[in-house]
Parts: structure tokens; sequence; C-alpha cells
């Protein structure tokens, strides 16, 4: 053998994030798209089937009529969320994400199991009761998190959201065409409308960062129909919620051009479509959107959040949120009576699960969002946190029913926490990398080093 040979020095074991697409990827991808397409329309089943009725004040409430088109739709959603989540776990996800994720997630799932096994009879236990927005199951889906901490994923992930986004922002205008408008109280067809629009179309916007001209305005369809919808349900957080999505985007994209001036440029932009939006929304439902606006004005100083919180520490004692009261709890509302829910989503988790579930929860999906945008993202990774962490916002009570739950909201951001454990993965494989190289006693740190190095060299390139 030759003093000097071209054989390679040893190089570190690989992680497998590059790893070339398989057909159990491609399973993962297409159940993981299934999962968002069916849950999503499960809830449009119900928004579009619900009757109308009187509240006590003659206020408008959606009356939500579950048929078996929205159990069928549901179930699949829920199907194939599950199994995308474990066929990503075998195919050695958790080992992508890291060890601590693992222990999180069991943490998580062990809790919710316990809870289900000492809150349901026995026969609730083998029946739908179980699949119910406060059940197990809200925790377990986190799983799919897993089917996020791949590229290949995103490959097919990425067309559906927007396939999706612009199916919802097609219904929203339906909804704000057809329908005959009045002030809902809690739920209805537009506050649904406006779920769908900030979460599928705020993804399919802050993607869009990069892009010019139509292809921008294009994109962005889906987020300015969410204005309109978000004034129509007469929310301000909701509202708020819309303005800082595209108050997102200006910042993420003065990111990617290096300047202030482009944020100033991008939000000034986006006030002008927003009133060219409005002026012809106006035009077409003169009646409609003044009485909207109107309705939104008038409860901008009203406090609907104050007697909530005190009625729910009235009936909640401090020491029952060490480890919550279980699937089944309830708290007493005068306003509604006994109640499962509650407008801030870290207390809803506290009362549920304790403090397990809420600090595993901020652990597997909120803290690589945190991590991965302190390192100033671009792109589609920007774009990932961004969603993720406004997400986190919206839980504090920002806005009306936004829990982490059977939805395609919750779906979609277990997604893209799983897409931000992929990048923070990706960033330590590149780091440990360079530093095995350099440490490699046959690499070209000590064969090419010092005035012998140059001969050596030179020998080597001839």
């Amino acid at each position: 053998m030759p003093v000097y040979s071209h054989r390679p020095p040893p190089q570190p074991a690989r992680l497998s994030i590059a790893e070339p697409m398989t057909a159990v990827d491609f399973a993962i991808a297409a159940l993981a798209s299934l999962g968002l397409i069916g849950s999503w329309a499960a809830d449009v089943i119900v928004a579009e089937t619900s009757a109308i009725a009187l509240d006590w004040d003659k206020s408008l409430v959606m009356v939500a009529e579950k048929t078996s088109a929205y159990y069928a739709a549901h179930g699949v959603g829920l199907a194939c969320v599950m199994l995308a989540g474990l066929l990503a776990a075998l195919r050695g996800r958790f080992r992508t994400a890291g060890a601590g994720v693992a222990v999180a997630f069991y943490i998580l799932a062990a809790t919710a199991i316990v809870w289900a096994v000492a809150s349901y009879p026995v026969q609730d236990l083998c029946s739908s009761k179980v699949l119910s927005a406060t059940g197990p199951f809200a925790w377990l889906t986190l799983l799919l998190l897993l089917a996020g901490v791949s590229r290949a994923t995103w490959t097919y992930l990425d067309p559906v959201i927007r396939l999706l986004a612009y199916l919802s922002a097609a219904l929203s205008l339906r909804a704000l065409t057809t329908m005959d408008y009045g002030y809902y109280h809690g739920f209805s067809k537009y506050l649904q409308y406006t779920i769908f629009l900030m979460w599928l179309g705020g993804w399919t916007l802050l993607t869009a960062t990069r892009m010019r001209g139509w292809r921008l305005l294009v994109r962005s369809i889906p987020a300015m129909v969410m204005v309109v919808m978000a004034l129509f349900t007469q929310s301000r957080s909701w509202t708020i919620l819309s303005l800082l999505l595209f108050a997102t985007f200006a910042l993420l994209r003065a990111r990617e051009r290096g300047a202030f001036a482009a944020a100033v440029r991008s939000l000034v932009l986006g006030v002008v479509v927003c009133l060219s939006v409005g002026a012809l929304a106006y035009e077409a439902m003169p009646g409609k959107l003044g009485v909207a606006v109107s309705g939104l004005a008038a409860r901008l100083g009203q406090d609907t959040r104050s007697d909530q919180y005190t009625q729910f520490f009235n009936s909640v004692p401090v020491t029952d949120l060490l480890f919550g009261r279980g699937p089944l709890g309830t708290w007493y509302w005068e306003d509604v009576g006994d109640y499962q829910y509650f407008d801030n989503g870290y207390l809803w988790i506290l009362f549920e699960g304790g403090v397990p579930t809420l600090v595993c929860f901020i652990a597997i999906v909120l803290w690589p969002a945190f991590r991965v945008w302190r390192r100033k993202p671009t792109g589609d990774v920007a774009a990932a946190a961004s969603m993720v962490l406004i997400w986190g916002l919206a839980l504090t009570g920002l806005s009306t029913f936004t829990l982490p739950t059977l939805s395609v909201a919750s779906y979609m951001i277990a997604l893209l926490a799983g897409r931000c454990w992929l990048v923070l993965a990706e960033t330590a494989e590149q780091r440990v990398r360079p530093a095995a190289g350099a440490a490699s006693p046959g690499g070209p740190s000590w064969r090419t080093a010092g005035p012998l190095g140059a001969g050596r060299r030179a020998i080597e390139d001839a």
C-alpha cells in the first residue's frame, strides 16, 4: 500500500435525516394528508348541515348536527392520523427528533390513558365517547408530529394544505354571499371558516415570502378572505390574529431581503390590498359588512373574560390543576351550567390533565418552534416556527375555540412542530460532521498541516 493513499478519512455516522424516500415514507405522507382532509371534511359537514336557532338574548346560535357523514369523515381522519404517527415512530423518527421528545410524549400519553381509564365507565371505553374532543386521543394524536420530521412528507403535505386553504376560501365566500347575516353567540359557520383560513391560509401566505406579483396575490387570497370572515364573526381576538398574521408576513419578507424598508413596503401594500378587498366586499354586501363592522366596534370595549376567570377559580381550587380533573371534568359557569372548556388553552390543559400534560405539551409543540425562531430562519422554516408560535399565543385566550383537540388545526400544528424538530436535528447533524472530520486522526488537519504538509499535498496532487 503506498504511503500517501487517496483513501478518504473515516467519516462519522450520519443521521437518517436525508435518506431516500421509501414506500413507508410515502405511506406516512399519504396517511397524514388523508388525516388532514378527513378532519377538514368533518368540520365542513358540521358547518354546512347545522341548524340555526335563537339564544335567550335573541342572538343567533348554531346547533351542531353530527350526521353519519360527519362520523365517517372524522373517523377516517383520526385513523389516518394515528396510523401516520405510528408508522413514523416505527420508521425511527423518534431518534431523529430526539430522546426528549420520546420521553415527553410517553409521559403525555400515559397521563391521558390513565385519566381515561379512571374516568370512563368500562362500556364507554369501548364506545365512540373516548373519541370526544376532551378524550385521550386529543393527546395521543400528537404522535402525528413524527410524520412532520421528514422533508419527503412535506413534499406531499404542502400542496394538500394549500388545496384545503383555497377550498376553505371558496366556501367562506359562498357563506358570505348566500347567508342572511346576523351576530352568532358562540360557534358559527363564519367562525369555523375563519379558523380554517387562519391556519391553512396562514401557512399558504407565510410560505410565499419569496414570491412576487400574481403568484403572491394568489397565495394571499385565503388570508385576505380570513380578514373579512373575522370581521363577520365580530370577534376581536380573531381580527387581531388576522392582522398579526399579515404583520408576521411583513417581518419574514423583510428578513428575506435584509432590509427594514421591505417590511414597511409589505405592510403598506397589505393595508392597501385589504382596504381594496374591503371595498369590494362592501360593494357586494353593503348591508352585511356595515352591520359586522358596527357590531365589532361596539364590542371593542366590552369585558367578556374577567367574569369567566372569576367563576372558574371560584369553582375550581388551584390544587385541582396539579393533576387536572380528567376528560370528564367540569366547572360551573352561570351562563352555561356545567362546562368542560375554557377560553384560555393553557388553563384548560391544566384543568384536564394537570401540570404533567401542560409541561409535556409545551416541550413537544412550542419549545422547538421557539428554539428555531431564535436563530432567525427564513423561508418555510420561518413559516413553520411562526405558525406554531402564533398558535401558542392564541392559546393564551387571544382567540376562542383554540384548543388542542381532534381538528385539522391541531393536526397541522403537530406537523409544523415536527418540522421544527427536523430543522433542529439537521442543524445538530451539520455541527457534528465538521467537528468529527477535524478530530479524525486520518483527516486533512494533520496530513496537510505544517511545512511537510505542503510537500504531501504536492505529491498527492501530482
